[in-house]
């Protein structure tokens, strides 16, 4: 199966591309291209002759459900909160923690010029986040999106704020995503993952998460502005 969708950042236009096989894809329109593909030497060949470059290899992680009797509330050791309001904070917190993200940075040698105007528009699509607070600051934060018709929530967005890592936060932002899926009945929470992430890896794995399916991502940078007598 095969989807792709143009994102439009003012001058700049993000072809997404997630398909099971390598091909030449149609790249007029677009300034940058971003490829997910399952990881396979010969696509990474295949990719490579094509001026594409090997930048991530997300997994998938996914925390079953049904048999977590825990009391995941003494898991929780900071206040958190479901905020709709604290987006200029929560932005403020993500550019301090994905200054590499592969899904933001899509320049092949990173640019936060070019990253930002993506944080920012995924930071305000997400309608509200779990919010973790010490002594009223927003110390990280989490979102959740629900799947309903997979009976299961997706952790699509996490950060913690440096200082803060090692007090239990991340851990309480999780165990708080995990007493949601309880609570409302959900098989699982997933989420997708860099396998250099070691950090969030040993986490999930921790609170017993099974990875999966590895995906690359490759990127193609063609120019920072539409060419001219290109199509908009």
């Amino acid at each position: 199966m095969e989807r792709i969708w143009d994102q439009s950042y003012g001058t700049m236009v993000l072809r997404q591309i997630q398909a099971d096989q390598p091909r030449r894809w149609e790249e007029t329109g677009a300034t940058h291209l971003r490829v997910s593909l399952p990881s396979e030497i010969t696509h990474l060949l295949w990719m490579q002759e094509q001026g594409f470059q090997f930048v991530d290899r997300m997994l998938t992680v996914t925390i079953p459900l049904q048999r977590k009797t825990k009391d995941w509330s003494q898991w929780i050791r900071f206040p958190i909160l479901l905020e709709t309001n604290r987006k200029e904070e929560i932005l403020a917190l993500a550019e301090r923690n994905f200054p590499f993200d592969r899904r933001f940075q899509v320049e092949v040698d990173y640019s936060n010029e070019v990253a930002k105007p993506i944080l920012v528009k995924w930071i305000e699509a997400i309608p509200a986040y779990y919010v973790c607070f010490h002594q009223e600051k927003v110390v990280g934060f989490l979102a959740l999106q629900e799947e309903k018709e997979a009976n299961q929530a997706q952790i699509v967005l996490a950060a913690v704020e440096k200082r803060y890592q090692a007090t239990g936060v991340a851990l309480s932002l999780y165990a708080k995503a995990i007493q949601v899926g309880v609570e409302r009945g959900y098989r699982a929470i997933t989420g997708q993952i860099s396998c250099w992430n070691t950090a969030v890896l040993n986490l999930y794995a921790y609170l017993g998460g099974v990875f999966s399916n590895p995906q690359d991502i490759y990127l193609k940078q063609r120019s920072r502005t539409r060419k001219e007598g290109e199509n908009e």
